[in-house]
């Protein structure tokens, strides 16, 4: 039989991770998926019945967040869907000396 080799123990020092928040029902998070992939996003959320929703985005995802309701509005809702408010802020990433700050927007909508 083969012996397995003795694993080498953990490094007594460990970076602390920051707990996750949870992401609410009627929130989209934008990242690096294509537009049309969010907007299907959002049509499916609509279709189930919701009438709010909110889309979020950080960074470079900002520009692709503002597509995204751009999309929806005309292309699928033809002018039916309203938004109820624009957040915009800044987030503080990293720790010490790393720590950067990033644009956040959060954009709401609603279908009347």
């Amino acid at each position: 039989m083969t012996e397995m080799p003795e694993q080498a123990p953990l490094p007594a020092e460990r970076i602390p991770v920051r707990p996750r928040t949870p992401i609410p029902p009627d929130t989209i998070l934008i990242g690096k998926k294509p537009v049309m992939a969010y907007a299907t996003a959002v049509m499916m959320h609509f279709s189930g019945g919701a009438k709010e929703l909110t889309i979020k985005a950080r960074g470079r995802a900002i520009s692709t967040a503002v597509d995204v309701i751009e999309v929806v509005r005309r292309r699928f809702f033809e002018g039916k869907l309203s938004i109820s408010g624009v957040t915009i802020g800044t987030e503080v990433i990293g720790e010490a000396a790393d720590m950067r700050n990033v644009s956040t927007i959060e954009i709401k909508v609603q279908k009347p």
